[in-house]
Formats: structure tokens, C-alpha cells, sequence
């Protein structure tokens, strides 16, 4: 399994990165430093099936993300560092962070945040949460990159669609702005969950569109 995990991450790095060589073992590195980490909070025997179940999550984005890089047209058109898909010749961005770099954001004191002071059952469901919100992201801009060669969380087909509904109803109303609807409230939440996403990153001072 760590063979597996350090050639997708590789593969990705080598082909994407301004770093064209990652270090041999990094991954297994990390995932050592959060299992040691999680002695401190947690029983050995559940430490190192949380530290397993993060690396397979991670091992499971880098093939996500793989399907993508995969496709001459993604290398053609973007930059991927390992964390964002950068359009060529903007300042736009995706985020989409790779196993290596999930990892190594776990570093200690973050998982410090996610025990200190909690429940370990509640600390264990929060941390699995944000883990799995960057599966999400990477399956979604695979999802929607094979589907409409987008990379945004939303495809252009749905966003459209909605942008119609909404004027449509409103020429109805004429002036009057009726309440969004339940579709409504969850697309635009959805840039919301893409804002968090970058939120404390070195690029987070900047706008990124969907």
C-alpha cells in the first residue's frame, strides 16, 4: 500500500510540480508522525486504524486527482502544484490538495486542535469531516472535469440551468425578488465550501472563481 500511495503522489509531483522530485518515503513519514501523534489522544490499536484511514483517504485522492492529470488538455491549459489547478496566464485557482500535502497539513499541532479539550469520538468525526471534504473535492473536479471539462465544483450545465431559473422567475415577479430556493441556497453554498477551502492557504488573500 505504501508503494502504491508514494507512486501516485510521485506521479503526480514529478509530472506537476515546480518540485520535480519528492523525497522516497515521505508519505510513510508522515503517516508515522500522525500515528505517534495519536498515541498522545487516543488508544494504539485505534491510533493506527485512524492513522491507516487517513492514508488510504489520501491514497484515494491522489487517484482521483490522477484521472485528471492524466489528460493532456489539463496540462495544456493549467499548473498544478500538488494543492491548487492555477488556469495558465490568470491569478484564478482550484483547490484540489494532493495526498502528500493533505498529510503534511496534519502536522501536530493541528491534530492538537482537533483533540485538545474534546471527546475523542467527537474529535475523531471532525477530523474525518475536513479529511473527507478534499475526497469530495477531488472526486467532484474529476467528476466534472470527464463531464463538461470544467474543474469548478459546479458544471457549467448546472450553473447555467440555475442562472435561467432565477431570471425567469424573476421576469415573472417583475420588480419583486422572491426568496431562493432550497436549490438556490445549496449552489451558492457551495462556493462557500470552495472559499473555505483556501481559506488560510498563501493564496487565500486572493479571489478564486468556482
Amino acid at each position: 500500500m505504501a508503494d502504491r500511495f508514494e507512486k501516485s503522489s510521485l506521479g503526480i509531483a514529478v509530472v506537476n510540480s515546480p518540485s520535480l522530485l519528492e523525497p522516497l518515503g515521505r508519505a510513510q513519514r508522515h503517516r508515522d508522525r500522525i500515528q505517534n501523534k495519536l498515541y498522545e489522544f487516543l488508544p494504539a490499536q485505534e491510533a493506527r486504524e485512524i492513522a491507516t484511514q487517513i492514508y488510504d483517504l489520501c491514497l484515494g485522492v491522489d487517484e482521483e486527482l490522477g484521472k485528471i492529470l492524466k489528460d493532456p488538455l489539463v496540462g495544456r491549459f493549467y499548473e498544478y502544484d500538488g494543492r491548487f489547478f492555477t488556469p495558465r496566464g490568470t491569478g484564478l485557482f482550484h483547490v484540489a490538495f494532493d495526498g502528500i500535502h493533505i498529510l503534511a497539513w496534519l502536522e501536530n499541532s493541528v491534530l492538537e486542535t482537533f483533540f485538545r479539550g474534546r471527546e475523542k469520538r467527537v474529535a475523531i468525526r471532525w477530523l474525518l469531516e475536513e479529511l473527507n471534504r478534499h475526497a469530495w473535492v477531488a472526486r467532484i473536479r474529476r467528476m466534472n472535469w470527464e463531464e463538461s471539462g470544467t474543474l469548478g465544483l459546479v458544471s457549467d450545465e448546472v450553473f447555467n440551468a440555475i442562472i435561467k431559473d432565477i431570471r425567469e422567475r424573476r421576469r415573472q415577479v417583475g420588480e419583486g425578488l422572491p426568496p431562493l430556493s432550497p436549490e438556490e441556497q445549496a449552489f451558492f453554498r457551495s462556493f462557500e465550501e470552495e472559499m473555505r477551502d483556501y481559506i488560510g492557504t498563501d493564496k487565500g488573500q486572493h479571489f478564486a472563481g468556482p
